[in-house]
């Protein structure tokens, strides 16, 4: 699943831009909270008994007759976790929802690398989280999209619980970057936990343009399938039951937005219909989420 090349080209010189969560991880480009040796002066602090002397600044002790010690800002790299919803929902579309998701994920992944972050990806649905190894450096970007290139959605089970599983298996404070439908999910717990765990979320929520817009299947009958239970309903497809759809849609968005907002996250409903490399180079940076 790898990204244009032309893309590839622009994107190497984004990166990802948090809200509030920093660098925790490694040696990296990232000024992270933590202060210790290093090239750029951060600060002073009051010299206590086991800090190291070599850092004690004469000049400050010659102006004051105290010790203080001269402290630098340390760069690391920020951990970034991708994660892939693989229910059976997710097969639907043209391209499907799964498959977006891969070509998103990949070009995401690859500006994490290029950013000199560490990047792991899970594709998965609540029974089990299949995960990449975690990858540093823009040279292991082919290997991560062959990685998302051979993942395939799963034949059964709902994306519940699945969050859970990532809180789980994420060590690392860091950024989570949700690429899923988002259906038949309780969101707001498994959100809350993220967030006390020291995660950053985002959510992209990802639906087709018929999911986000019914009145595009046209008028009269039309039977629906749910995809993650196989329970079946026929319905009449006109102006009226349109409107309704709307209506309950609009304030499930809204409402799912809310949940993410109350994390201090990100939330952005995306249709497979539009295109990547804009929401990329264009749109998202307008938005703030990429430099």
């Amino acid at each position: 699943m790898t990204p244009n090349p032309i893309l590839l080209g622009k994107l190497s010189r984004s990166k990802i831009l948090t809200r509030w969560q920093a660098a925790s991880v490694g040696s990296g480009e990232r000024r992270s909270r933590a202060k210790g040796a290093g090239m750029e002066f951060a600060d002073h602090k009051d010299y206590q008994p086991g800090d190291d002397f070599r850092y004690l600044d004469p000049h400050v002790y010659a102006r004051t007759g105290k010790n203080y010690i001269r402290q630098y800002d340390v760069y690391r790299q920020l951990p970034i976790t991708i994660l892939i919803d693989s229910s059976r929902s997710m097969a639907f579309g043209d391209p499907t929802k799964f498959a977006f998701c891969q070509g998103l994920a990949s070009s995401l992944a690859f500006i994490g690398l290029a950013g000199g972050d560490q990047v792991q990806v899970g594709v998965g649905t609540g029974d089990k989280v299949h995960w990449s190894p975690r990858f540093h450096g823009v040279m292991r970007a082919s290997h991560l999209f062959d990685w998302i290139g051979e993942q395939e959605p799963a034949r059964s089970g709902s994306f519940g619980g699945a969050l859970r599983l990532a809180m789980r298996h994420i060590k690392d404070r860091g950024l989570l970057i949700v690429l899923s439908d988002l259906w038949a999910t309780e969101l707001e717990a498994d959100l809350g936990l993220l967030y006390a765990s020291g995660q950053e979320v985002w959510g992209m929520h990802i639906l087709t343009p018929h999911e986000i817009d019914p009145a595009k299947f046209g008028d009269g009958e039309v039977r629906m399938v749910d995809a993650e239970d196989g329970q079946e309903v026929e319905i009449t497809l006109d102006s009226g039951t349109v409107g309704r759809y709307r209506k309950s849609f609009e304030s499930w968005r809204e409402q799912t937005s809310a949940y993410f907002n109350k994390i201090r996250g990100r939330y952005l409903m995306v249709s497979t219909d539009q295109a990547v490399d804009r929401l990329l180079t264009t749109e998202w940076r307008a938005l703030g989420l990429l430099s």
